[in-house]
This record gives C-alpha cells, sequence and structure tokens, in this order.
C-alpha cells in the first residue's frame, strides 16, 4: 500500500473558495435517494462543492424500468442544492438496445446508453443556458456527453475516477451467477479499458478517490492526477456520535447495499467460510443494508445466527448496536467507502486488505485486516470479547477522519482546477 502524507495536504480555505465557479456535474446516474456507496460519494461531494460557494447544475440519467421517473420530492431535493437540472431517462426500450448496439464498436453498453437516451439539442440549449465555467464528470460512463458538452461549450472538463472501471468490471463478471448479468458485463466490458484510458489522458485533471488508483494511471503516464478522498459529511459522523445504544446486542454487523456482485460476493465468503468456524451458539451477526438479493436472503436464512435488516431508513443507530464492525470484500478497486464509514463507529474495525486498499496507510492501520478464513473468526471472536477499543486506536481512528472532510474534499478539488480556471479557486 501506498503512504501518503495526508496531514500535509489539507489547506486552510475561506467558505467561498469557489464562489465564482458554475459547475455542471455529470454523475452516472440520480445521486439520490442515497441507498449505495457510489451515491453517497457523489451526493456528498456535490454538496461540499456548493457549500464552498460553486453554483451547481445537475446532468444525469435514471434508470426507467427499475426506478421509475423520479417523483416530486426527490426533484425538490435536487433543486434545493442545484440551480438547474436536466435529466433523462434509460428506458431499456427497443429502440434504445438498438442504438447501443450500433455504437458497440467505440463504446462500452454503458457509456453508449448515456450517449443514445440524450437529446442532445435540447442538452446543449439547457447548457448554454446555465452558463458553466466548469464541467466534472462523476464516474466514467457519462464522461464522452462531458467531452462533448465541453467542446461545444469551449469550457475545460475534469474527471472524477470512482475505481480503476475495467477491473472493477471483470471483478463483477467473475461473480456475477446469472447469465444476464453476465451477458451485460460482457458487453460492457468490450472496449471498456481503452475508453478509460482515453477519459483519463484527456481530461484537464483526473480526481482519484484511491492512492492505489492514483499510482496505476500514473505508472501510465497520467499526470494530471490528484487524490480526492471520499467525504464523510458532518451530519453522518454527528449522528453515528449521538446515537447511543444501552448494549451492544451484535458480536460484529455488515452493512451496505446487498444487491451488487462483490457485497453478495462478501456476505456469501462470511457467512459460507468464516460463521462456520465461529463456535459460539450466542453468537449474532446482523447483516444491514439496501436491497436484499435473493442469494443473500436464502444466506441469512441459513444460520440462526444471523439477523437481516433489510432497507434500514437511518444506518448509524444499528451501527453503535454492533461490537465489531467488518468488512469481509473479496475483490474492488477505488476506495470502500463502507471502510471509510466504519471510522466514524466506535466498534471495532475488522477488515480484509481489499477491504481497505486504496487508503493512506495512516488510516487502514486503524483496522484489523485477516484474509483467510481462519483468520477472520478468530479476530472474530477475539475483538468481541472487548467491548471497546482502546484509547490508542480510538485517538489514531480521530487523525485518520481528517482526510474524509468536506475541506480537505474541496482543497483537493481547488487545486487540481486552478491550472485550468486559475480565478475559481481562491486559498486563503
Amino acid at each position: 500500500m501506498q503512504d501518503f502524507d495526508f496531514t500535509s495536504s489539507r489547506q486552510s480555505l475561506p467558505p467561498c473558495a469557489l464562489k465564482d465557479a458554475r459547475i455542471i456535474v455529470v454523475p452516472n446516474e440520480l445521486p439520490l435517494p442515497v441507498n449505495s456507496g457510489g451515491r453517497v460519494d457523489v451526493w456528498r461531494r456535490l454538496l461540499a462543492l456548493r457549500g464552498a460557494g460553486a453554483v451547481m447544475g445537475l446532468l444525469t440519467w435514471y434508470d426507467g424500468p427499475r426506478d421509475g421517473e423520479p417523483g416530486a420530492e426527490l426533484r425538490a431535493q435536487l433543486a434545493a442544492h442545484c440551480e438547474s437540472i436536466h435529466l433523462a431517462c434509460i428506458s431499456r426500450r427497443s429502440t434504445e438496445l438498438f442504438g447501443r448496439l450500433l455504437n458497440a464498436w467505440r463504446w462500452p453498453s454503458h457509456v453508449a446508453s448515456r450517449w443514445v437516451t440524450l437529446d442532445r439539442p435540447r442538452t446543449l440549449e439547457w447548457a448554454r443556458g446555465f452558463r458553466p465555467t466548469l464541467l466534472l464528470a462523476d464516474g466514467l460512463y457519462g464522461a464522452h456527453v462531458v467531452r462533448w458538452l465541453a467542446a461545444e461549450l469551449g469550457v475545460p472538463w475534469v474527471y472524477r475516477s470512482h475505481n480503476i472501471e475495467h477491473h472493477y468490471m471483470q471483478m463483477q463478471l467473475a461473480q456475477a451467477s446469472r447469465l444476464k448479468s453476465r451477458l451485460g458485463l460482457m458487453a460492457n466490458l468490450w472496449g471498456l479499458a481503452r475508453f478509460e484510458r482515453e477519459v483519463q489522458a484527456h481530461a484537464g485533471a483526473v480526481l482519484d478517490i484511491s492512492t492505489s488508483d492514483m499510482a496505476y494511471w500514473r505508472a501510465q503516464g497520467i499526470i494530471r492526477s490528484h487524490w480526492m478522498p471520499p467525504i464523510v459529511d458532518r451530519a453522518f459522523a454527528e449522528q453515528l456520535a449521538g446515537s447511543r445504544s444501552a448494549s451492544r446486542p451484535y458480536h460484529a454487523m455488515y452493512f451496505g447495499n446487498l444487491n451488487t456482485p462483490n457485497n453478495v460476493e462478501a456476505v456469501r465468503w462470511f457467512v459460507q467460510r468464516v460463521l462456520p468456524l465461529v463456535r459460539a451458539p450466542d453468537y449474532r451477526f446482523a447483516i444491514a443494508g439496501s436491497r436484499p438479493s435473493a442469494e443473500v436472503e436464502a444466506l441469512a436464512r441459513s444460520d440462526g445466527r444471523i439477523q437481516l435488516i433489510p432497507n434500514p431508513v437511518e444506518i448509524a443507530p444499528l451501527l453503535v448496536q454492533a461490537r465489531v464492525l467488518v468488512n469481509p470484500v473479496q475483490g474492488g478497486s477505488g476506495v470502500n467507502l463502507k471502510s471509510v464509514e466504519m471510522l466514524y463507529s466506535q466498534a471495532h474495525l475488522l477488515s480484509t486488505r481489499i477491504g481497505v486498499q486504496g487508503l493512506p496507510a495512516e488510516v487502514a492501520e486503524c483496522f484489523t485486516q485477516a484474509d483467510d478464513p481462519q483468520s477472520f473468526a478468530d479476530q472474530l471472536q477475539s475483538l468481541a470479547s472487548v467491548d471497546t477499543p482502546v484509547l490508542d486506536a480510538q485517538g489514531r481512528r480521530l487523525r485518520a477522519r481528517a482526510c474524509f472532510s468536506s475541506e480537505q474534499a474541496v482543497s483537493s478539488f481547488a487545486e487540481a482546477i486552478r491550472p485550468l480556471s486559475p480565478g475559481l479557486a481562491r486559498t486563503a
């Protein structure tokens, strides 16, 4: 793991560090509701940039068949923080699928879907009316749209990399079991590595979520990369600090979305390979998260010591009920936001090495790490026998939290865009 001096990178920025910036942010999907790590990351960053004085515009897509059209309440939430919003629907109708197929020779399926579903004349008219000074591709799949808009409007653009996407998709394919999922992932992997390199090479700046990812791309000649850590906002941190539990009824807990292949694989590995090695009949393990898949539901029923908590309204009141928070993830790139949020709890933290990859060494040291089932099970029982972490561990955790603040994210962003738009980023 690459060492990173995160304390020296922080700058003191005034509240209006981006007060002259008008930014159109283009994420892969709607950032609300915040029911996944990716959406949480995008939404918190949007709020941080707005809090630093930027005027925000939002251009993105919603999944019509899965989520339906965004309702009035969700649109009102977006409008409260964005001056202007432009949405397109991914419908998977025959004409859209045909358009994806026609573009398969030049783009991955997810990129093509966002291009062919966009009413480009209307989108360009909307963007001109917003008068952006900067475009932010917050995720890979809308990056071609961002490049097109930047060329039409004559403004710079930057790319926020959530992970090494072609590595991540290869891992998802390896873990996917349903034929339909596998076919979709294979269609998206076609040309994905090439497209990702092109975006990295042409962006005015690349904002990497992970120090490891940044080192990977720099080794390939991408020199305009900057580390921009994910944000844990004050509201979540204060809610977790303010939540209290009279007891800790769960020895351990896993939380996160319960449907993506990597998270389902993490639950499968833990339930089938780790939990049987924990011999205590009174051991209680909780699985909490959104949209649990049928497999996760079946895994939860397979051991009477497991309690499944589907679609919790708030996660903080649950986290304080566990002695140990676990991240048994088996694959991925970027930064696992789950691990970052675990830092803000008072519980012991146990993760595989993959779960803390991309984090500075000073942050990763806050976790007990184990990779094989027996070691993971041994640590589970050992940590759960101690009620709370020792003070030294809490001190390290407090220092680690500093690099996931809104101020740190804005500082990284301002440093990255200064060569592109010198008047937009105002340091103290």
